[in-house]
């Protein structure tokens, strides 16, 4: 008999869980003063966020799934809601970076015509472990780091945890929201009102129900190839074989490793492993 995984039920998702946040962010304006606020500037009009937006340059090239995808006319931007912290966010960040711009490349636009590019990490906790709510990085030069190397792509990683240290109110707020899903400010109040909206709509319940049960073959293909596996081997292939198997399907497929995490129930040290496994195989 298959073993169904329990996804967290439609009623609790916040804008914490990524869908629940991809959602939110659909809403143009929503996502404009979010951007706003998370990096201090000025914004033209967005092009539609696209939630869970796929980028495979190659059909033999690892893709991947990016969780908010928007650009207005000088930037791109990704956002990225993390709840648990892995050691490859580092290396995420500069993938993700550079499979924007082979994307924004193949559509025919040349290198002096690339956007700023912005990869933007929302961590409930602290990645880098200093203390810090925000690290932003750029890249400069070591001899002289006055010396910019004006690349124009930037990587912004918020610690939720921290937020009553960052300099500003409206960044306060916001990442306090992100924290607790309490709302104080004009904007997150906004945010709390279309997240009730969302849970009220049949639509985004079945989308989420979809999301799910992509999840679920996920599982039950691993499942499958588990037991072939175990009958070749004359061995008997257990439910955490099984989900190893699922997360290797979805590692394979480009799944972000937080969400295998959270939707198989197995532990970030062996899903980390099998991403290195993997990663040597080639």
């Amino acid at each position: 008999m298959e073993k169904l995984i329990k996804p967290k039920p439609f009623e609790e998702l916040t804008c914490s869980d990524n869908f629940m946040f991809a959602k939110v962010m659909e809403d143009p304006d929503l996502c404009k003063s979010v951007l706003e606020i998370l990096l201090g500037i000025k914004i033209g009009k967005l092009s539609y966020p696209e939630p869970e937006k796929t980028i495979q340059t190659a059909p033999d090239a690892k893709g991947i799934r990016l969780d908010v995808h928007t650009a207005d006319g000088k930037h791109e931007f990704d956002i990225e809601m993390q709840t648990t912290l892995y050691k490859d966010l580092r290396k995420r960040s500069r993938y993700y970076q550079s499979l924007m711009d082979v994307d924004y490349l193949l559509k025919g636009n040349t290198y002096s015509k690339l956007k700023e590019n912005i990869v933007i990490f929302i961590c409930l906790g602290d990645l880098f472990k200093k203390g810090l709510p925000v690290y932003t990085f750029e890249n400069t030069c070591r001899e002289n780091n006055s010396v910019k190397l004006e690349d124009r792509t930037l990587k912004v990683f918020y610690n939720c945890s921290k937020w009553m240290d960052i300099g500003s109110k409206e960044q306060a707020e916001l990442l306090k929201f992100l924290l607790t899903d309490n709302a104080e400010s004009d904007l997150c109040q906004k945010l709390k009102e279309r997240e009730k909206r969302i849970k009220m709509t049949a639509r985004a319940y079945k989308e989420y129900m979809d999301y799910c049960e992509i999840t679920q073959g996920y599982y039950n293909t691993g499942k499958e190839d588990g037991f072939k596996q175990g009958e070749e081997h004359g061995i008997t292939i257990g439910e955490e074989r099984a989900k190893l198997e699922a997360a290797r399907n979805m590692l394979l497929q480009g799944v972000d490793t937080d969400k295998i995490v959270q939707w198989l129930s197995l532990s970030l040290e062996s899903v980390q492993q099998l991403a290195e496994s993997l990663k040597k195989q080639g």
